[in-house]
């Protein structure tokens, strides 16, 4: 008997099993609200240079002889985005010569915003930058997480990964409220980052292992909800709460209640069986098998035998490059994570610039993960991978693209189809999302899936990582160009994954790949040894700790 089987024993999805999934699934919510915090706490507002020597100036007119005083130092903007210039201010010299020069003091705008840590850290002008390093340092956070916490996880249990991360996670989350320079907002971002992989990805992984094979799929699918519901709830909270420190003490807080996880949430089974703790493993598949109304069989692991896949010798990434079938498949695939992750969060990142409400567009941006997801479930196992993978993508380019000419050529009129088109192009990023999780796993041969797996997800982070900069060009290239700019790159990057993702073999109903050899006939040859598409559900389960 397979370990799996033992599920078809004592339920794949009972009571009990519900329970354990969906409190895993809340570190998805808790992502979702925790991963773009910084929209809103590092957003920066409209501003210009202060008035020298003048102690209570404010971005608002106050009066008359303020207006005048305004009018008189401060030139107006080159770019119809802003009225006045952010980064000069007029000077007289000791000759009498009256020049633009650049300031060390801003005031801004505090109409939309009460606060924020953007504005108070002065991310502006030549310190632009740093609000992009900023969020950079959180993707940076993830793909060292990946790597470190994917491997304790292996080792030292879901549970205790889980636990011991949420505690960093949580500090790190709260203590950014008293980030009280760069220095400390970058290293605390790092950690969030870092600590929020132990997180969510550990009990995504022990949701997976601690259901059937027939039910992987929905559990798996189940946090992508969750994720959504995260940032939605975000978007409210931003809306709510106009002052950052609150805010971001907010969107912490709930990460309290995973203290309480050490108590009621257990262990994977099958990480403690794989590990000898036989009894342990025991006594929870007992628990099991009472809410599913079922017995678990005597001396069961007696007959258990674990998975081939996990029995099989693993190869190592390069083996992924030793073929030119399985170089190229490999680095579509990559190109096709980067992408996505790159056009997912730059659209987010990137929606305060759509030229509408910044909190009614931060919201759409985030409903459209809804349709997108519903849609993917319905027709995944219908139209096949690829063909979902080619359309959502091209989808997303066309909408990403689409809004160089309602932005660029359009004025105010065009406001609602400029953003619609982008709210296009983010549906087809968010639906790319579940499709590439799931073609990749199929696509990778077993005894190399664990390395081509977390070499992917640590490639889509680099394409976060390009999409904080990216996000923010307009920034630095002040006309509308530049404003275009970033949709431009988002929509040319998923336009060309299409076409790529052309080149990959439909896996829908087809034997997966074990060997090296295998994955290079794969596609070619259908005369390929494996059982059916249950390897990738148990595929995601076991190789997504490097995730």
């Amino acid at each position: 008997m397979k370990f799996d089987e033992l599920y078809e024993e004592i339920g794949e999805f009972g009571t009990y099993q519900k329970i354990v999934v969906n409190l895993g699934c809340f570190t998805s919510f808790y992502a979702g609200i925790t991963f773009l915090t910084s929209f809103f706490v590092l957003a920066i507002p409209e501003h210009r240079c202060a008035i020298e020597h003048l102690h209570n100036d404010t971005y608002g007119i106050q009066d008359i002889y303020h207006e005048a005083l305004v009018n008189a130092s401060i030139p107006l903007s080159d770019s119809a985005e802003h009225k006045y210039d952010q980064c000069h201010i007029f000077k007289t010299s000791e000759d009498g010569k009256l020049s633009k020069v650049k300031c060390s003091r801003w005031v801004y705008d505090d109409s939309i915003y009460k606060s924020t840590l953007g504005a108070e850290l002065n991310m502006v002008c030549d310190q632009a930058i740093l609000k992009s390093n900023a969020q950079m340092s959180f993707f940076g956070g993830l793909v060292v997480g990946s790597f470190i916490l994917g491997m304790m996880s292996d080792k030292y249990g879901r549970k205790r990964t889980l636990c011991i991360s949420s505690i960093f996670y949580f500090l790190a989350a709260l203590g950014t409220a008293w980030a009280s320079n760069f220095i400390v907002l970058f290293i605390l971002t790092f950690c969030v980052g870092f600590f929020s992989v132990g997180n969510f990805m550990s009990s995504f992984v022990l949701g997976m292992e601690f259901v059937g094979p027939s039910k992987r799929r929905f559990a798996g699918t189940l946090g992508g909800f969750y994720w959504t519901a995260g940032t939605l709830t975000l978007s409210g909270l931003g809306y709510a709460i106009r002052d950052w420190k609150t805010l971001q003490i907010v969107c912490a807080a709930p990460g309290l209640i995973f203290q309480v996880y050490w108590i009621i949430y257990p262990e994977s089974p099958r990480w403690l069986y794989i590990n000898g703790r036989h009894e342990e493993a025991r006594v929870i598949l007992e628990k099991v098998a009472r809410s599913n109304d079922k017995i678990l069989p005597e001396k069961m692991f007696e007959s258990v035998e674990m998975d081939g896949e996990e029995n099989a010798k693993e190869e190592k990434l390069w083996h992924l490059f030793t073929s030119r079938v399985l170089c190229i498949r490999t680095l579509i695939l990559f190109f096709l994570w980067l992408a996505i992750c790159m056009a997912y969060y730059g659209m987010a990142l990137n929606s305060a610039d759509l030229g509408g409400d910044v909190f009614l567009d931060f919201f759409l941006q985030a409903v459209m993960d809804i349709p997108a997801k519903i849609l993917v479930v319905i027709l995944l196992n219908r139209t096949g991978r690829k063909f979902l993978m080619v359309t959502s993508m091209l989808i997303g380019g066309a909408g990403f693209l689409a809004t160089i000419f309602t932005e660029y050529y359009g004025g105010d009129d065009l406001h609602t189809l400029n953003t619609a088109f982008a709210l296009v192009g983010k549906f087809g990023a968010a639906a790319a999302y579940p499709v590439v999780y799931v073609f990749s796993a199929e696509l990778f041969p077993t005894v190399a899936r664990n390395a081509g797996m977390g070499a992917s997800s640590c490639v889509s982070r680099v394409g976060g990582m390009a999409a904080t900069y990216i996000a923010d060009l307009d920034r630095f290239i002040d006309n509308k160009f530049g404003k275009t700019l970033p949709m431009i790159v988002f929509g040319s990057f998923c336009f060309v994954g299409g076409l790529l993702a052309f080149f990959l073999p439909e896996t829908l109903n087809k034997p997966l790949p074990e060997t090296i050899e295998e994955g290079e006939h794969f596609g070619r040859n259908d005369e390929v040894k494996v059982t059916d598409n249950t390897a990738s559900a148990n595929a995601t389960g076991k190789y997504s700790t490097k995730l």
